[in-house]
């Protein structure tokens, strides 16, 4: 696929982004804080840790703020277990402002464009002081847990990688800083997420195992270093039910709701056996079609074909399969660590499993609704809602209970 400013534009839009006083906020209304661990694995966390990516940190509608920070499954399971856990709470409109639904508005809640990324990072809340127990961070590999300041961080993350981190300070060194009792531990989904744009490239869109294992390894020794109990989530779940991925024919079955905007489905998408990332190729579509539209021009011709080496935003059964066989080898090399330390572990499938059931492809529903991905997704189709992040909470509650309580689910 030749890739368009236009098209560009519309991919930029949604691709794939010790103790303080610090204020504790409220969680939100769909969290359930009524199940608790046992008074035994409780025990173990009263100085817990949580170290990860975006999904730990609380991203959401791809960004962050303070809400979404405090409905985080760490703070949850925190709330679960009875002991203290602050987050580094980042000021209104957020770090980035997240997305505004509907998605069809293509804005952001300070009103700015879907396309801006990192043109607003509000501060901490007053009283925040770095570091609280929350040091996940947007966007982090093992790599960057490891090696990211606020100074170094990838991909211009520097603002946000600030919002969590003391100068200096990388998610590992603060960790050990921080004396933990227990540390939750969350990476991998961003060394296979960013080849969900249709191209495999390794080392650029995917991590190699090998380079993963080293990387995680190296986390695992830190963590063991403190004598920390600890919980580990793995990847263990089918990428094609992520809410992003839908099939050639349920896009080809909404062929007359694209055309009302001056889309057009082509007739290789009727018995595609492709995957098409949904985020980044039907919002493609839909800006460009009305864009042409505006100025006359005839529809964006919207295919289901795969065109190897670009960014179309298309997966072939043979690409799902790679990635998924990569996500299930970097699960087995977590569980390896979990067994091997005695530690928890469960998987992020809790959630993504079962996150697309009941929501069918309907592209009025997908531009026009509150919830396009579902109720347990937010509205960048990656990265959980409150509930979902409940799910997962439920998830480590479990794997925590199975391991350091009475051996009971609950």
């Amino acid at each position: 696929m030749k890739v368009n400013r236009l098209t560009l534009f519309a991919a930029s839009t949604l691709a794939l982004s010790a103790c303080s006083d610090a204020k504790v906020s409220p969680l939100s209304a769909d969290v359930d804080a009524a199940a608790s661990l046992s008074p035994k694995a409780a025990s173990y966390m009263t100085n817990y840790v949580a170290i990860g990516t975006s999904i730990s940190m609380g991203w959401s509608n791809d960004g962050v703020v303070a809400g979404s920070q405090n409905n985080a499954w760490p703070k949850q399971l925190a709330e679960q277990a009875g002991v203290d856990f602050t987050v580094p709470d980042i000021d209104a409109p957020g770090c980035q402002p997240p997305l505004a639904a509907p998605l069809i508005a293509f804005t952001r809640v300070d009103g700015s464009s879907a396309a801006s990324s990192f043109t607003a990072c509000a501060a901490n809340t007053p009283g925040v002081v770095l570091a609280t127990h929350n040091l996940a961070v947007e966007n982090a590999t093992a790599a960057e847990a490891l090696n990211a300041t606020p100074a170094t961080a990838s991909q211009g993350r520097g603002p946000v990688t600030g919002r969590v981190l003391p100068a200096g300070m990388t998610q590992i060194t603060e960790m050990r800083a921080l004396q933990p009792t227990f540390v939750s531990v969350e990476f991998g989904g961003n060394e296979i997420l960013p080849a969900q744009v249709g191209l495999l490239y390794p080392g650029v869109t995917f991590t190699p195992l090998a380079t993963f294992a080293s990387n995680y390894s190296q986390i695992i020794d830190n963590v063991e270093a403190t004598g920390a109990k600890a919980v580990l989530a793995t990847l263990r779940t089918d990428l094609r039910n992520f809410p992003t991925i839908r099939t050639g024919p349920e896009i080809a079955a909404q062929r007359a709701a694209f055309a009302a905007y001056n889309v057009s489905v082509q007739s290789d998408c009727d018995a595609s056996e492709n995957f098409i990332f949904v985020r980044g190729k039907v919002l493609t579509a839909i800006v460009t079609g009305l864009t042409l539209g505006a100025h006359g021009l005839g529809p964006y011709y919207l295919s289901c074909a795969d065109v190897a080496g670009t960014v179309d935003y298309v997966l072939t059964p043979g690409d799902i399969a790679f990635l998924n066989t990569l996500a299930g080898e970097m699960s087995d090399e977590i569980e390896r660590h979990a067994a091997e330390n005695g530690y928890a572990s469960f998987s992020l499938g809790a959630l993504y499993d079962n996150s697309k059931d009941g929501v069918p492809f309907d592209l009025e529903a997908f531009l026009r609704s509150n919830s396009p991905y579902g109720e347990f997704i937010s509205l960048d189709g990656v990265h959980p809602s409150a509930k979902g992040q409940t799910v997962l909470a439920r998830a480590a509650r479990q794997a925590i209970q199975r391991t350091y309580g009475t051996g009971k689910p609950e």
